[in-house]
């Protein structure tokens, strides 16, 4: 059997590609956006003043109050994410028949796709908590060193076991194992490409908050405050997931 070679991915031709796919179908992005941007504004206000309760009413070694309630409209704003994210996989790669009207054509794919995203998400959650109770002693650096650690592992997973998860929302899924075997040697390459789309609009999201706190925008206007941040974070999604659905057919075709 002739088993073809691995196909080496160079980073600087697929953020090309990925970007131009992305600016392609950019009027199927505000149409697979509608919904989840509705959702994400309806839960965010709430989730953001809970969480600051929260902080506020805090104790040392006392789980804070409102942790369930958190959690909830947490995975609330996850599911929103997700299903935009199914739906533009499926968009970038079958067309418009295959994520039709906004969206709102739910299935299986849907929920599997939520519950690898969110096992992956709780496993790096747990590691985040673990790191921060290891680093607690070297104060609020300590912390923080540990949040970007667990975050980078989180990133770096997501794109190794890539594979899996576009598969399922083309509903062709493969094996996390043979997902995380294809992607040898690749994953840094994608993660640095998502990183390089990510840098930028943190850059931007802070500009934006910096400008909405200085004019007083915040107080007077923080729907519409979290309605940008809220698109900023889609655009970024969009654009990382076409990036990785571009290197998606380098990990198809190899057969080994």
């Amino acid at each position: 059997m002739i088993v073809e070679p691995k196909r080496e991915i160079l980073l600087g031709p697929l953020m090309r590609a990925g970007l131009q796919r992305s600016w392609a179908a950019r009027d199927h992005f505000l149409r697979l956006a509608i919904v989840p941007l509705a959702v994400m504004l309806t839960i965010a206000v709430p989730l953001q003043q809970t969480m600051l309760d929260a902080m506020a009413a805090s104790r040392p070694n006392e789980i804070p109050a409102g942790m369930s309630l958190i959690a909830l409209l947490s995975v609330g704003y996850i599911a929103a994410l997700n299903v935009f994210a199914v739906n533009w996989l499926r968009q970038l790669t079958l067309g418009e028949q295959a994520a039709p009207g906004v969206g709102l054509s739910l299935s299986r794919r849907h929920l599997r796709f939520f519950l690898l995203i969110l096992a992956t998400s709780i496993g790096s959650g747990v590691l985040a908590g673990i790191l921060m109770l290891v680093f607690a002693s070297f104060g609020m650096p300590g912390i923080m060193a540990a949040v970007l650690a667990s975050l980078l592992i989180w990133a770096a997973l997501i794109v190794r076991i890539s594979p899996s998860w576009i598969g399922i929302a083309l509903d062709a899924p493969m094996p996390l194992r043979i997902a995380w075997q294809r992607t040898a040697g690749q994953g840094f390459k994608l993660l640095m490409a998502l990183i390089a789309i990510e840098m930028p609009l943190m850059v931007v999201g802070h500009l934006v908050e910096a400008i909405f706190g200085m004019t007083g925008l915040a107080a007077a206007a923080p729907m519409t405050f979290t309605l940008i941040s809220a698109t900023i974070q889609l655009i970024g999604i969009a654009v990382q997931l076409a990036i990785l659905v571009t290197a998606f057919p380098h990990f198809l075709r190899e057969t080994v």
